[in-house]
C-alpha cells in the first residue's frame, strides 16, 4: 500500500456532514427537513447524541431552523445540541493538509528536475548534430586551416538547409528531431535483422548440406526466410500499434463444427459446480467480503440493530432506529459491490437514496385506520424480516409498518397494536405475517402470550396486495414469546417462549384454524446472561427434523426428531426427542441456518465465529465435521447478531454482520487446490 492511499483512508474519518444544501419545514409532521452534503470536514464537533459534523453545518441549521436544537443529519435524533469541538480530528485534518501539501511540493520539484534533464539531453543532442554536420563542412577544407568568415556564412547555409526542407515556413521541430533519430535506430535494428537473416540462412544451408538435402535451392530458402522476418515485423508492428494480436482469417473462416474442441460433450456449469461442491464441502471455499458503506465514519460507534436477509438470496435489509436500507447482493457473473436500492425513515419517507426522499401520495397507509392513539409522534425501529417481494418493520410504540419492494419500497401498510410486539417474522411466500405479543387476560389481569396473523392476498383486478383483518391465537402458556420461524412451505410456525424455554410447532394448514401440534418440556435458567432459545428452524421439507439454538447454562445447540407426522388425531400433541447434541460448540449459539440440503447446519455464536456441521443423516452415532467457516462482528444479544442465509441450491453461505459487512462462502468456486480457495479450521 503507497502513501497516497494510506493518507486518503485516513482522510476519511473527516468525510462527515459539511455543508446545509436546503432546509424545509414539512407541513405533515411539523419536523425540519435538512438536506446535507458530505466533505473533507476541518472544524469537526461532536453532538449531544454522539454523532460528528460540522461546526460551520450546526450554526447554519440552528440559524436556519431558529431553535436551540437541531435533529441529527445522521443518525436523526431530535433535541440535539452541540457539546464541543473535537481537537484530535482538527489537529487530524492539519497534519493530513500538511503531508499533503509536501508531497505536492516533492512532486513538483521531481517534475522540474526532470524536465531540466530533459532539455539538458536536447539541447545535448541539438548540439552534437550540429558539430557533426559542421565537420562535415570542416572536412571540405585542409586540415589546420583557419575558420574564415566565409566558412561561417558557408556553415550557416548548410545548417539553414539542413533543418528547412526546401519550402519556406517548414522548418524542422522537436518531434522531427526525435523522427530523425527513431530512424536511425530502426536502421540499426534492420542491419541487425539482415545479420540475423543471413545467420539463419548460413545454418539452413550448412543443415541441408548435412543431410544431402539440395532440392531447394539458396532463393527459396532466401525466400523463406525473408518472409518469415518480414511476417514477424508485422505481427509485431500490429501488436505495438492496436495492443492486440491480429488473428488469422484461416481460424475465422473454419467452421465450427470441424474444431476439436467442439466434439467432447458439453458439461453444464451446474454440473461442474457440483463436482466443485462435491469435492470442496464443508472444509474448502472462496471466501469474499463486501462493504455496503465504504465512506462510513470508521470512528462512529453506532452499528445497525437488526438486518435480514431474502429467501432468493437476491436482496437484503439493514435497519437502524430510525432508518432502513434495501441492497442487491451481487450476482455469480458481476462480482460487484451491494448496491442500494432502496431506502427510507421511520417518518414514512422513502427513496432510492437518502437525498431524494418523499411521502407516499396516499398517506393513510402510514396510519392505523381503526387505532385511536396518536400517529404523528415518532417511533423506532426495532426488528425487520425480509421476504422476496416485502419489508416488515415493527418497532416502539406497538407499531408495525410493511413496504413493497416491487413499488421502490413504498409503504403499504401500517398497524398498530394494542400489546408491544416482541417478535415478528413474514413467510418465503409473502402470503402471512406473525407477530408475538404480550397480552393482558381481562379477567385476571395477568400477562398472557398471543400470535397475532396478518394475511396477504392479491386484489384479483389490480394485482395490489390487500391486508385482511389480523387473526390472534392464545397459546397455553403465560410465558412471553421469544422468537417466531415460519417453515420454508409456510405450513408450519416454530416459536419459542422466554422465560421458561419452551419450543412449539403451530399448524397453518388451515390458516382460518391454527393448532398447536408439538410442545416441549420447560427449562428455566435464572442467569442474568442467559437469553433463552435464540433460535428455532425446521428442516426445509422435513418438518421431522428441528434445530434449537440456546444462550443458557450448559445448553448447546440440538437437532430434534419433531414427530408431528406421525401424529394422529385433532387433539393429538407431539413430544420431541433429541437426535443429536452439539457440545463442541458450546452453549452461546445466537443463530442457525439450514441447508436446502437438510446435510448441514451454520451456527453463530456470540462471539461472531460462523460454525457449519456436516451430517448427512442428522444421527448422533454418525460422524459429524464442524468446521469454522468465518468471524464476524460480535453481538451481546440475538437481536443484534448476524442473518444467516443458504442459497436455494446450497453451494452458498451468506453472512450479513451489524457492521453492514456482507460475507459470501462460496463452497463451489473451484477445487481446493485453486489460489482463491482456502481452507477452513476444522473443529472436530
Amino acid at each position: 500500500m503507497n502513501i497516497p492511499t494510506i493518507l486518503n483512508d485516513i482522510e476519511q474519518n473527516l468525510f462527515l456532514p459539511k455543508k446545509l444544501i436546503s432546509c424545509k419545514r414539512n407541513d405533515f409532521s411539523g419536523e425540519f427537513k435538512c438536506k446535507v452534503e458530505y466533505g473533507i470536514v476541518d472544524d469537526c464537533s461532536v453532538l449531544s447524541c454522539g454523532c460528528c459534523i460540522s461546526d460551520l453545518l450546526y450554526g447554519n441549521i440552528s440559524s436556519e431552523t431558529k431553535q436551540g436544537t437541531i435533529q441529527c443529519p445522521i443518525c436523526d435524533s431530535v433535541n440535539v445540541s452541540l457539546i464541543g469541538p473535537v481537537k484530535q480530528l482538527r489537529n487530524l485534518y492539519q497534519q493530513l493538509q500538511y503531508f499533503s501539501q509536501q508531497r505536492r511540493q516533492n512532486l513538483e520539484t521531481i517534475t522540474k528536475v526532470n524536465e531540466d534533464s530533459v532539455c539538458n539531453q536536447i539541447a545535448v543532442s541539438e548540439g552534437s548534430v550540429y558539430e557533426n554536420r559542421t565537420a562535415g563542412v570542416r572536412s571540405d577544407g585542409p586540415p589546420g586551416s583557419a575558420i574564415s568568415p566565409r566558412d561561417i556564412a558557408v556553415r550557416s547555409h548548410h545548417t539553414r538547409h539542413d533543418y528547412y526542407s526546401g519550402t519556406p515556413n517548414n522548418q524542422k521541430s522537436l518531434i522531427a528531431l526525435f523522427h530523425s533519430l527513431a530512424s536511425r535506430l530502426g536502421s540499426d535494428s534492420i542491419t541487425d535483422n539482415i545479420n540475423t537473416m543471413d545467420a539463419q540462412k548460413k545454418i539452413v544451408l550448412s543443415e541441408r548440406r548435412r543431410r544431402g538435402s539440395t532440392t531447394r535451392s539458396e532463393s527459396n530458402i532466401n525466400e523463406d526466410i525473408e518472409s518469415n522476418i518480414n511476417g514477424e515485423l508485422k505481427v509485431l508492428d500490429n501488436v505495438s500499434n492496436t495492443r492486440t494480436i491480429p488473428v488469422s482469417q484461416d481460424s475465422i473462416t473454419t467452421p465450427i463444427k470441424d474444431a476439436p474442441q467442439n466434439l467432447a460433450p458439453s458439461v453444464s456449469i451446474d454440473e461442474e459446480r457440483e463436482y466443485y461442491f462435491a469435492k470442496c464441502f464443508p472444509v474448502y471455499r472462496k471466501r469474499s467480503q463486501f462493504n455496503t458503506h465504504s465512506k462510513f465514519l470508521r470512528t462512529k460507534s453506532k452499528l445497525f440493530i437488526n438486518m435480514s436477509i431474502s429467501p432468493d438470496c437476491s436482496k437484503f435489509a439493514l435497519l437502524t432506529e430510525h432508518r432502513w436500507e434495501v441492497y442487491s447482493i451481487p450476482t455469480e457473473s458481476t462480482n460487484q459491490s451491494p448496491v442500494l436500492l432502496f431506502c427510507g425513515k421511520s417518518t414514512g419517507e422513502y427513496g432510492p437514496d437518502f437525498g431524494h426522499l418523499n411521502y407516499p401520495k396516499d398517506s393513510s397507509v402510514l396510519f392505523d385506520r381503526g387505532s385511536s392513539s396518536n400517529q404523528n409522534d415518532s417511533w423506532e425501529h426495532l426488528y425487520c424480516k425480509l421476504s422476496n417481494d416485502f419489508l416488515v418493520i415493527s418497532g416502539s410504540k406497538k407499531r408495525l409498518r410493511v413496504f413493497d419492494l416491487s413499488q421502490n419500497g413504498q409503504p403499504i401498510h401500517s398497524s398498530s397494536s394494542t400489546f408491544p410486539i416482541r417478535c415478528i417474522d413474514i413467510d418465503a411466500n409473502s402470503n402471512l405475517i406473525a407477530c408475538g405479543i404480550t397480552g393482558m387476560d381481562r379477567n385476571t389481569g395477568a400477562e398472557q402470550a398471543l400470535i397475532v396473523f396478518h394475511k396477504i392476498e392479491k386484489n384479483n383486478v389490480t394485482f395490489e396486495p390487500e391486508f385482511l383483518p389480523p387473526t390472534t391465537i392464545t397459546l397455553p402458556y403465560r410465558d412471553p414469546i421469544n422468537t417466531l420461524q415460519f417453515s420454508e412451505d409456510g405450513l408450519y410456525l416454530s416459536c419459542s417462549t422466554a422465560l421458561e424455554s419452551r419450543f412449539l410447532i403451530i399448524s397453518l394448514r388451515k390458516i382460518n384454524e391454527p393448532r398447536l401440534i408439538m410442545k416441549s418440556l420447560r427449562s428455566i435458567d435464572t442467569s442474568l446472561e442467559s437469553e433463552g432459545i435464540t433460535d428455532t428452524k425446521l428442516f426445509p421439507g422435513n418438518p421431522n427434523l428441528m434445530c434449537v439454538t440456546s444462550t443458557a447454562f450448559n445448553s448447546p445447540p440440538i437437532v430434534i426428531n419433531t414427530k408431528i407426522q406421525s401424529i394422529d388425531g385433532v387433539q393429538t400433541v407431539a413430544q420431541p426427542t433429541m437426535l443429536i447434541r452439539l457440545d463442541e460448540l458450546g452453549s452461546k449459539i445466537h443463530k442457525c441456518e439450514i441447508s436446502p440440503r437438510n446435510d448441514s447446519i451454520a451456527f453463530l455464536d456470540r462471539n461472531g465465529s460462523v460454525y457449519i456441521m456436516f451430517a448427512p443423516t442428522m444421527m448422533d452415532n454418525e460422524k459429524r465435521r464442524i468446521v469454522v467457516v468465518d468471524i464476524v462482528a460480535n453481538a451481546y444479544r440475538a437481536h443484534e447478531s448476524a442473518a444467516l442465509r443458504f442459497s436455494s441450491d446450497g453451494h452458498k453461505l451468506y453472512i450479513l454482520d451489524r457492521k453492514g459487512m456482507l460475507y459470501l462462502e462460496d463452497f463451489s468456486y473451484g477445487l481446493p487446490q485453486e489460489q482463491e480457495v482456502t481452507k477452513c479450521k476444522k473443529i472436530n
